[in-house]
Parts: C-alpha cells; structure tokens; sequence
C-alpha cells in the first residue's frame, strides 16, 4: 500500500506536523525528534524536570485512599466541677465557651457546711500541736527517769493519731480549693469564711454552667463542665479492601485542615459492613477540627526515593504509548536537538506521578503539554512551513 494513503488517512496529524515544518522520519520512526527552539515554542511544547522524591515532606499513598470519619473528644478531655458541699450560688464567674485556666474561679457558693470544714481543721490542728507538746516534755521527763515508758508510747501515739486526724481535715479542704497559703492564712488569722470558691481544674473552654445566682445545689451536684485545649481524636471507617494499606503510625491529611497519625486498628470486622474501625490522633492543636464534625482523610506516606523505586518521579502525564499498538510507554525528553522519545517502565507513585525507570535520570527536562504535536512527529509526518502555536496534547 501507497506511503501516500497512510498519510492522507491521518491528515489532521500531516497538518499540524506540515505546518510545523518538521523534517519526515523515517518509517523506523527513529527515536530522536528534530525540533528548533522556535518550533517547540510555536506547538505550545511545555516541559516538567524528572524528580528523585516526590514533592513535599510525604505524598498520597499510590491508590489516593480516602478514609471517612467522625471526630471526637477523647475520654479525658472533658473535666466536671461538682459542689463539694451543697450551698447557695453567691457568684457566677465565668460563661460558657470562655477560656479558662486551670485554678480560674468559676463560681462562689455559701455553705455552712464549708464554715464547719475549716473549724474542724482548726481544731484538729490545736489537738495536733497540743499532742506533740506534751510528747516533747514527756521524752524530757523520761530521760530524767521521772515517768515510765509506757506514758511516753501513749503520748507519741497520741500525738501521731492528732497528726493523722489534722493531715485528714487538711486534705479536705485542698480537695474543695484550698492551697498552702490560703491554708496558712486560715491557721494564722483564725477566720473561717462561709464562702467557698470553685475553680476550674483544667486549662481549657467552659461548655456548660447550668447553676445562677440564688440557685440551691446539693453535694455532688454539678456546676461545670470544662473541655480541656488537647489533641483531638477521629474515629474513622476502613473497608476491608484497604486495611492491608493501612499500620499503626501511619499519617493522615484532612484536606485543608490538620494532621492526622493512626493510634489503633480494630482486629474485628462489622459483620454488616466488613470494614473496620481505626482511631487516629491529632497532631498538634489545629482549631479547624470541631468534635462531631464529619471529615474526609487522605492516606499520606513518608516521602520515597526514586532509588528505591530504581528510577526517578515524573508526572503521569508525560507518559506515551509505541508505536504500532506496542505496549511499551515512552516520556519524551528535551535535549539539544530537540526531544528523544525514551522507553521507560513506569510504576504509580500517586498524586499524578509515576516512578520512571529507563535511559532518564533526574534533572531532565520531559514533556508534558504538546504531546499530540511530538507523537504525531514520531510517526513520521512529513515537512512543511510554520505553523501557530498549540496548546495542549
């Protein structure tokens, strides 16, 4: 069959090569593509370097997986205050989603029985330096031979039971609030107060203050609740197609928002669905996460080397087929003639890119806009003059 009537069955490539005004290659289609500077500006000819890592700290693992979830506060992120004793709201302090810090007054009761605390206190501190008093003059007394030993083992028994009931009552109160220099004040100054001050345990947003001014709380009743400012966790949905991808430790991007790193992996499958639930943690305190909130989560993987790969990192794009219906994929690369269409083995990397493996090596400038154009060339298309610039494959 007649050179003429391949040509003429392929006319828009003869036109776009034609105008060009490329020289025709020869039916072996040789791999070197004879192209000026002018020519490669004119076919819209756009080129991409070949890379050793992909770019960025870590890349979409190579299926792009996606995992689906919902995040959470994890179990100690929320603290409560409850009345220690039950009292009358003389003061609310705080309002809700207010930030707090740990020891901020939250509220003020009045309670008798907080009054009745600290004179138990006072008086269990009396006893106590009382006790340790008469120990002291009773050791005095029996090393002079006055009194017999079982008098000084009543008195330091007494003595350590005094301690115990003060170091007891002591407790109590740093339990309800009180520090060491409130406690002091108290022992010196001997004025106990009724009010009773709550504060918040923990550092972070008050949630909820379900009491007012005048109101009645019981012991034990709650007066707020205080989410804590930490990491916070997302509990996600694996098939069961994508658990093998998956390990403790991996990472997770949520698309325009934090960072995620997988904590736990269920051994269990659901019986209705066969997926699996995973836990992942937040890295770092991003506020774009709100517990509740329904989020979608990429898969990312450390950042590989092309050595590993045995070749380098181009985009996906770039990536030809042979002539004659072959199966082999070619990139074409940029050199000083022009472009030399480069057998290659390529393997997904993700995120548009493939792992290159062949006579390519990193730094090579491949084409990625005008492949049309190139492959058209390659077939052997023959001369003709200029033509405008083409934009695309």
């Amino acid at each position: 069959m007649p050179a003429s009537f391949h040509l003429n069955r392929c006319r828009p490539c003869w036109t776009v090569v034609a105008l060009l005004g490329w020289p025709l290659l020869s039916a072996a289609a040789p791999q070197q593509l004879l192209l000026t500077p002018q020519q490669i500006s004119r076919a819209g000819i756009a080129t991409v370097r070949a890379v050793t890592t992909l770019p960025g700290e870590t890349a979409p693992a190579g299926n792009d997986l996606y995992l689906s979830g919902t995040v959470v506060a994890p179990p100690d992120a929320n603290a409560v205050s409850s009345a220690v004793l039950g009292g009358v709201v003389q003061q609310v302090h705080a309002s809700t989603l207010q930030q707090v810090r740990a020891g901020t007054p939250l509220l003020t009761l009045h309670s008798q029985g907080w009054l009745e605390w600290q004179r138990a206190y006072l008086e269990a501190h009396s006893a106590a330096r009382r006790a340790h008093a008469r120990l002291a003059r009773d050791e005095a007394l029996y090393g002079d031979g006055i009194i017999a030993r079982a008098r000084l083992d009543e008195s330091r028994d007494a003595a350590q039971l005094a301690t115990l009931a003060a170091g007891e009552r002591e407790q109590a109160l740093r339990g309800a609030g009180l520090d060491g220099v409130a406690l002091r004040r108290l022992r010196e100054q001997r004025a106990p107060s009724p009010l009773l001050t709550v504060r918040a345990g923990r550092e972070g947003t008050v949630l909820a203050l379900p009491v007012e001014a005048g109101q009645h709380v019981e012991a034990g009743a709650l007066l707020a609740r205080v989410a804590a400012s930490m990491p916070l966790w997302v509990q996600l949905q694996a098939t069961r197609t994508q658990l093998p991808q998956l390990r403790v430790g991996d990472l997770l991007q949520v698309e325009g928002c934090a960072r995620l790193r997988v904590t736990a992996i269920s051994p269990v499958l659901d019986g209705a669905t066969q997926g699996a639930q995973l836990r992942a943690r937040q890295i770092g305190q991003d506020p774009c996460l709100k517990v509740n909130a329904f989020v979608e989560a990429r898969l990312l993987r450390p950042a590989q080397r092309a050595g590993g790969a045995g070749g380098v990192a181009v985009p996906a794009v770039a990536l030809v087929r042979g002539m004659h219906g072959t199966r082999q994929d070619y990139v074409f690369v940029a050199n000083g003639k022009g472009f030399a269409a480069t057998p290659v083995q390529a393997t997904p990397a993700g995120g548009g890119m493939v792992w290159a493996r062949g006579a390519l090596a990193a730094g090579d400038a491949v084409a990625v806009r005008g492949l049309a154009v190139l492959k058209g060339s390659w077939s052997g298309l023959g001369p003709a003059a200029d033509a405008p610039a083409q934009g695309g494959q």
